[in-house]
């Protein structure tokens, strides 16, 4: 094991770990953000081919409902990361009952954050992406400390000052990553289809859906496991702590 005093907060030892944990329970993780993702998905199968399928005001609220289950889901992956860190791994029904529990305040806190971001971002794109960044591991505050959530905020402020420019960084290299990977996905699904030949443009549509929903499911497991490795690693940079010392709250 990597002693403490030798780790610090470096986007390639965060990437690559958030990588070799993400691929490595890239079943029980993808499985998870499937099913949050699931109804909106099979509802919008059903609408290819309508015209303003996108304004569909059904999918809305479906979307906002699914919003509120993907934090249910972060929390739980929040956990099961922690584990990970530790050396151990958990059962689905393990990390899932403790997203269950801590799901709360993982919603309390992005509620909060979201709303602030707003408003942040309406007066002005800089501060948003300030606050963006400053609140970066808000939610693996929440779920791993549990102190509220405007306390979450500002410990994840506290957390990320000092290495506010890394940690923006890391979130520019995961949205350019996002965008990159679902078009090359995007694409690479067009050209089959193209191979294929005889496929109309509701099989577009579906086929579009799909690939959406198996790429938001990847990238929505990716970005709750990259903010609980950060988390671990702000922790460790800035207050010298071990996997031990996070995880015991857990215990």
């Amino acid at each position: 094991m990597v002693s403490v005093a030798q780790e610090r907060f470096r986007l390639g030892a965060v990437i690559g770990r958030s990588f070799s944990i993400l691929f490595g329970n890239i079943v029980p993780f993808g499985l998870l953000y499937l099913a949050v993702n699931a109804s909106s998905a099979i509802y919008a199968l059903t609408l290819a081919g309508t015209p303003g399928a996108d304004e569909d005001p059904v999918l809305t609220l479906l979307n906002l409902g699914e919003a509120l289950l993907g934090l249910i889901a972060a929390a739980a992956v929040t956990y099961a990361t922690v584990q990970e860190l530790r050396g151990r791994r958990v059962a689905f029904r393990e990390f899932f009952g403790r997203g269950l529990s801590q799901a709360g305040a993982a919603i309390r806190v992005a509620l909060l954050s979201g709303i602030l971001l707003i408003l942040a971002f309406i007066a002005l794109v800089i501060p948003g992406m300030i606050l963006y960044t400053m609140w970066w591991v808000a939610i693996p505050v929440a779920v791993i400390e549990r102190p509220g959530a405007m306390a979450s905020l500002r410990r994840s402020a506290y957390l990320t000052a000092g290495n506010r420019w890394r940690v923006f960084g890391l979130i520019l290299c995961f949205v350019f990553a996002a965008g990159a990977g679902g078009g090359l996905f995007g694409v690479a699904t067009g050209a089959g289809l193209v191979s294929i030949g005889g496929v109309g443009r509701i099989g577009i549509e579906q086929a579009t859906t799909i690939v959406t929903w198996l790429w938001a499911a990847l990238i929505m497991a990716g970005q709750a496991v990259l903010t609980a490795v950060s988390y671990y690693y702000l922790r460790v940079a800035k207050e010298g702590v071990g996997i031990d010392d996070i995880a015991a709250v857990f215990d």
